[in-house]
């Protein structure tokens, strides 16, 4: 016997309500892993140096490459996911991702490592990282819980960050870098099939009130949308220099090759919090303000941990205050583009603000290396992370923090 008609449509209404906890379950997993693997790039370092004889600024170049890649084609993953839906990007992300890491693990040379680690990895990362997921939950949530899911999304990077880095560390050390690598491989396959999780509701069928071009059109002539994009390349600048160098820098210092994944691990646990706080600032205050403080916080941090001693108790301090403001930017950045310029093409919008992420850490990835082979220190990039940050609180502080017309169209549609 057929149910009342009543009792389907509850079940249907069911169905569709419980839809957007799969896919911030999904989506959550998905960024953790994708960026779990990330942050453990520093603790090869050493051990891929030495056997394929490759200089730290080779390496530091295959990490560069890595995020510049990844930035350049965020765009273009974030207007695929906003057209044929997260799932389908994430999906196809992940097993780029996969080839890269396993590729890498198989290389007998520097060149073949920087395609699989570099090129390959850095269009697996913005398939399944940021612009992508977070796109997926801002439009697959409930506007009521559409906050709790960026922070839980957010979160997951630290908890990505925390649980990966330690376990590559073990890794390494037990069994080498290449066995290692294909370990991370392994866990990375799982974001396909995370990916089919990933449900959005179905699309209005009347035309968006703004294309993708007018919102490219929008954006680059709008100064504030370059100062954003500037202070964002400093993020990317100082999290690629940091995660990158910071497990050589301190074994060079004496403090041994697990130091290292301890300071990157405190930074993803101390990141948990961190994350939540800048969100929690960022619904009362001003985001502009919240990111100029995160960036003056950041530069005394680094100012602070350049003039102590090192020692693993100063390096643990300093990953505890910089992992408060690690990945804080990124959600901040992401609610203030879909403030000013709409949430219809955030996807698109927030990937081309990545763009000058990702050119910040490909500059930080490289940076650390020259100065290294050419002076033998990296405190040259310590001072221009510094200046940076500065510049990029002053980017804030003017920047104007109001809805664009495309945005006020949007809500008007």
């Amino acid at each position: 016997m057929n149910a009342p008609n009543g009792t389907a449509t509850a079940e249907s209404g069911s169905a569709a309500a419980n839809q957007w906890l799969w896919a911030l379950l999904g989506g959550s997993l998905v960024i953790l892993l994708s960026m779990g693997v990330r942050q453990v790039s520093g603790l090869f370092l050493r051990p891929v140096a030495m056997e394929l004889g490759m200089s730290r600024e080779a390496f530091g170049a295959a990490v560069a490459l890595q995020n510049l890649v990844w930035g350049l084609t965020q765009p273009l993953a974030g207007m695929l996911a906003d057209r044929y839906g997260g799932r389908v990007v994430a999906f196809g992300g992940g097993l780029v991702y996969v080839a890269g890491l396993a590729l890498a693990a198989a290389t007998q040379d520097g060149t073949t490592f920087m395609i699989g680690l570099g090129l390959l990895g850095g269009i697996g990362q913005a398939g399944t990282a940021f612009a992508v997921i977070f796109a997926v939950l801002g439009r697959a949530t409930p506007p009521q819980h559409r906050g709790m899911a960026l922070a839980i999304g957010s979160t997951a990077v630290s908890v990505g960050i925390f649980t990966v880095v330690p376990i590559a560390s073990a890794l390494i050390d037990r069994y080498d870098w290449r066995p290692s690598m294909l370990v991370l491989a392994a866990a990375i396959a799982a974001i396909p099939l995370l990916a089919l999780l990933l449900r959005e509701p179905a699309r209005p069928q009347h035309a968006a009130p703004v294309s993708a071009g007018e919102a490219l059109s929008a954006t680059r002539t709008d100064r504030d949308f370059w100062l954003l994009n500037l202070g964002f390349a400093t993020c990317g600048f100082q999290l690629a220099f940091v995660s990158t160098y910071i497990p050589a820098m301190l074994a060079d210092g004496g403090l041994g090759a697990t130091a290292g994944a301890a300071v990157l691990a405190t930074i993803g646990a101390s990141n948990i919090l961190g994350t939540w706080a800048c969100g929690v600032a960022g619904s009362r205050w001003r985001k502009s303000r919240v990111l100029a403080v995160v960036y003056i916080v950041r530069a005394a941090a680094m100012i602070a941990f350049l003039a102590l001693p090192l020692s693993l108790a100063s390096a643990i301090a300093f990953g505890a205050v910089i992992g408060l403001l690690w990945t804080g930017t990124v959600p901040l950045t992401s609610q203030l583009t879909a403030d000013l310029w709409g949430k219809r093409h955030l996807g698109f919008v927030f990937g081309l603000v990545f763009v000058g992420h990702q050119v910040g850490a490909f500059i930080g990835a490289w940076a650390g290396g020259y100065s290294y082979d050419r002076w033998g220190s990296f405190e040259p990039v310590w001072f221009l992370a510094v200046a940076a940050s500065l510049m990029a609180a002053a980017c804030h502080l003017v920047l104007v923090e109001r809805p664009r017309p495309i945005a006020l169209a949007e809500q008007g549609a």
